[in-house]
């Protein structure tokens, strides 16, 4: 890129203000990062083509690489830099919130598949590493040391506005956090939390993995926050199979209520669809209690989880995810050899109710202590939790989805 001198000096003037506020600790770089009257005098007189300007951090392995126009575009985030704490940076224009994986070998992915963003109409949200705004927070803050960097050892999920009167408060910008980071580890596999700049003090080794290349999803528009983002993520930081297990069984736990409640209204409104001359027969009206206390009957454990099993996800596009000794025990019951959407209703309604029982008894077995369960024989085994897990994460995630796309008066706020 040819520069002018206009903006040569404008660069001098960012990179003093990055110096100054990042006293003492980045004052011996100066000569690198400053240019001089006679260096600027050669740049333009030899149209020198500057490609990128080296900022310099305590710690790091070699300086940070920025191309002129971006470090000119952040002038004012750069000049407006305000840490509010250790894991929260506000400048003019974007919120900077601290996170971090659960383990190095996630740490390396996500260095792979860095272009995670979304845009919207009035924001862009991006999960960033390498930030100079980052960076001299944390050289700002003296938190570095022998073997911790500055701005390479942070991830940050950052909001850019486009407009200041767009921004928000810091409770709705948390909520927006929260679902992008679900989004995240809906498509990557990996859980970000909210974490904080600082140098720990414990040991830390090196982490060394081979990976695989694969291609990630781009991640899809933002849903509105709920509960089940929670425990969905929740979920997917746990390794302990069995653990993983039960928060993604909570998802689908969560949601429960709502599918038997839209159940009960569809049953109710057959029933309350019938001729008016059926409302004075005292044998229908009874008829109408008798369908109320047969959906509260249904509050129980597996009924509930059917309930999710049939409003909630595609059941019959995720049959196939489910571990292979399942899926020969719903074939061999049901003298099938594939369930798919041209199999008889009945007998999809019969896999259900056999796999939310299995599912069901499964959460039983997890939940209590093994001195006070006795095993019935239906249990998912140890060795097929993998393939479970996977089943439970991507049913947990279309009844999020699901849940989402339901109208205001059958939100659970509403129905409780």
């Amino acid at each position: 890129m040819i520069l002018k001198k206009e903006e040569l000096n404008k660069i001098n003037e960012i990179n003093n203000f990055i110096i100054k506020y990042c006293k003492p600790h980045i004052d011996q770089y100066r000569n690198k990062m400053i240019f001089t009257d006679k260096r600027i005098q050669e740049i333009i007189e030899e149209e020198e083509d500057i490609e990128g300007i080296e900022l310099y951090f305590p710690q790091e392995y070699e300086p940070l690489y920025i191309e002129p126009d971006d470090l000119i575009g952040l002038e004012e985030d750069i000049k407006s830099i305000e840490i509010v704490n250790n894991g929260f940076i506000k400048t003019k224009n974007s919120r900077y919130y601290i996170v971090n994986p659960n383990n190095e070998i996630d740490r390396f992915i996500l260095d792979i598949h860095y272009d995670l963003n979304l845009e919207t109409e009035n924001y862009l949200l991006q999960l960033i590493s390498e930030s100079p705004i980052v960076g001299m927070a944390a050289t700002h803050l003296g938190e570095f040391g022998d073997e911790w960097r500055t701005a390479s050892q942070y991830f940050a999920i950052v909001i850019h506005y486009d407009d200041n009167p767009a921004i928000l408060s810091e409770e709705e910008e948390r909520k927006i956090i929260d679902s992008f980071i679900f989004e995240i580890a809906d498509t990557t596999g990996i859980a970000l939390n909210f974490s904080e700049i600082r140098n720990p003090t414990e040991d830390f080794y090196d982490v060394s993995r081979s990976l695989q290349e694969e291609s990630v999803q781009s991640l899809r528009d933002l849903e509105p926050f709920n509960d089940g983002m929670s425990l969905f993520v929740s979920a997917i930081q746990i390794n302990d199979p069995e653990l993983k297990f039960l928060n993604f069984y909570k998802v689908l736990e969560h949601f429960s209520p709502i599918a038997l409640n839209i159940e009960a209204n569809e049953l109710m409104r057959k029933k309350l669809d019938a001729p008016r001359i059926n409302f004075e027969n005292g044998d229908y009206i009874r008829s109408i209690f008798d369908l109320a206390n047969s959906m509260s009957d249904k509050l129980n454990d597996i009924d509930l989880i059917i309930a999710s099993f049939n409003k909630c996800f595609d059941f019959i596009g995720l049959f196939k995810k489910l571990p292979n000794s399942i899926q020969r025990q719903v074939k061999g019951q049901l003298k099938i050899q594939n369930l798919n959407y041209q199999t008889e209703s009945d007998k999809i309604n019969s896999a259900i109710n056999t796999i939310a029982k299995i599912i069901v008894k499964t959460r039983n077995k997890v939940v209590h202590a093994k001195s006070n369960y006795k095993p019935e024989g239906n249990e998912v085994k140890l060795k097929d939790f993998k393939e479970l897990n996977e089943f439970m994460k991507d049913a947990s995630s279309q009844a999020i989805r699901w849940y989402a796309r339901q109208p205001a008066h059958m939100k659970l706020d509403i129905i409780q």
